[in-house]
């Protein structure tokens, strides 16, 4: 069994033409039946026109019952027309031309114009009952029947019938090319929509939609709120990315100042009670927290702006893991967490790349394994190679993250849990920072993970 039509899949335009092309079709057929049966009918017409006029001629002219056998009824001009008299008793006592057709014929059923069938010929019949009219009798004595030949009518009508087999398809030939090119033509604006709309990011605000200049119908307006639109979003995502590198300069200075100065108390620990201490420590916590937003929030500030200028040079990938790793052990002793390294292929892993950046990658992910996998826990940082490649898969047995969330994380200020988050000092920027950053040097980041399964971050890097 065949599917449905589903006109869904297909282009507007094309949706358009298609059922413009049904509804002209449903016309020229409404409309060429309309002229068929007119013609028809006009046709039936005259043919009963014509025999009712012979019938008079006929009447006017056999007055006589003598002279029903002689000449009156062979004064019938047109040749399509058959003449017949029949007594009352059913008696053919004459006829125009000689025929067995009349024998078939009921004529006392017959009392108004028919046409009929008969071997494979319509015909016209006109009978009507004839009186003498005289003063001897004034009973009925039979019929003039007439028969018209409907050979030539229907001839026009077959000829008609077969102009129209022709032109109908030919219409629709035509016109499906016209409203084709109308359609493609009407929906040209929406192309345009489209192309540019797919053009425009957050990065990339300053696109507009070009159309034909003063267009004021419908497609014009709506050019014209979108591009109105885009002005605002521009505007506000200016403003936004501006107000956070202000914020950012701005907190910096005070925020190094209060942390020299909370370092400056804590160097004179003999002059603290154990309570002042302790304070002077969450202060000190939450100022490195709050120092560590800045520099993320400057560096995505910069980033927006494009201000970031890629230093690549030659290094060893295996050698800053190795040294991340080390950076980050004491953190993972704090909660026995053990860092494990694997690598597979060669061992000189040579990669052309901005060494600061990836080593604030590799930093991120592995601070972010620790913080989330619990006491007593593992860590598996695995480097391979793959052709040109590079994969770097950072593996812990950690909460993990749930299934719908996974979409989620590389964006910003973005946090699975927000309570969860503040306990272990995150500000919702880290991912999205290492995604950004694999993203500039040509790579990719992936996420696997499901809850208390823990996590699965795998990133690929180009070695050039």
């Amino acid at each position: 069994m065949s599917k449905n039509f589903n006109y869904k899949k297909y282009p507007l335009k094309i949706n358009l033409t298609i059922w413009y092309m049904i509804i002209l079709f449903l016309v020229l057929i409404f409309f060429s039946s309309i002229l068929y049966f007119y013609l028809e009918k006009q046709l039936k017409e005259e043919v009963h026109s014509i025999l009712k006029m012979e019938m008079q001629n006929i009447k006017s002219e056999v007055r006589d019952p003598i002279k029903i056998g002689s000449d009156p009824l062979r004064s019938i001009n047109n040749q399509n027309i058959k003449s017949y008299f029949i007594n009352s008793q059913g008696k053919l006592i004459s006829k125009h031309t000689s025929s067995d057709f009349i024998k078939n014929l009921n004529l006392e059923a017959i009392n108004k114009f028919k046409i009929i069938e008969y071997n494979n010929q319509k015909w016209a019949v006109l009978a009507a009952p004839y009186d003498f009219n005289d003063s001897r009798t004034t009973e009925m004595t039979g019929f003039i029947t007439l028969l018209y030949s409907f050979a030539r009518e229907e001839r026009v009508l077959d000829k008609l019938v077969v102009i129209f087999l022709i032109m109908i398809p030919l219409t629709l030939i035509l016109a499906s090319g016209g409203g084709y090119f109308l359609a493609n033509r009407a929906l040209k604006a929406i192309d345009i929509i489209s192309a540019t709309a797919e053009k425009i990011s957050q990065k990339n605000l300053s696109q507009r939609i070009k159309i034909s200049a003063n267009r004021e119908n419908e497609v014009g307006r709506l050019v014209k709120t979108l591009n109105n639109l885009l002005d605002r979003l521009e505007n506000s995502f200016y403003r936004q990315k501006q107000f956070n590198a202000d914020v950012s300069h701005e907190l910096k200075t005070p925020v190094s100042v209060i942390k020299a100065q909370v370092d400056e108390a804590l160097d004179s620990e003999e002059k603290l009670t154990v309570e002042q201490k302790d304070i002077l420590l969450t202060i000190k916590k939450h100022i490195v927290q709050m120092n560590n937003l800045i520099s993320q929030m400057l560096l995505l500030a910069k980033a927006d702006e494009k201000n970031i200028k890629l230093d690549k040079e030659k290094f060893d990938l295996n050698i800053v893991v190795d040294t991340v790793i080390e950076e980050m052990n004491n953190l993972a002793l704090e909660k026995n967490i053990s860092i494990i390294k694997k690598t597979f292929g060669k061992q000189d892993f040579k990669i052309k790349a901005d060494l600061s950046l990836i080593t604030q990658l590799l930093l991120n992910l592995i601070d972010n394994a620790v913080k989330y996998t619990k006491s007593e826990g593992e860590i598996k940082v695995i480097l391979t190679t793959q052709g040109s490649l590079y994969k770097i898969n950072i593996i812990d047995d950690g909460i993990g993250i749930e299934e719908e969330e996974l979409d989620n994380i590389f964006k910003r200020f973005y946090r699975v849990d927000k309570s969860r988050s503040r306990e272990y000092g995150g500000t919702g920027l880290g991912l999205s920072i290492c995604s950004w950053i694999v993203k500039i040097h040509g790579g990719e980041i992936k996420v696997e993970s499901s809850m208390k399964n823990g996590s699965n971050f795998s990133i690929i890097l180009p070695k050039e």
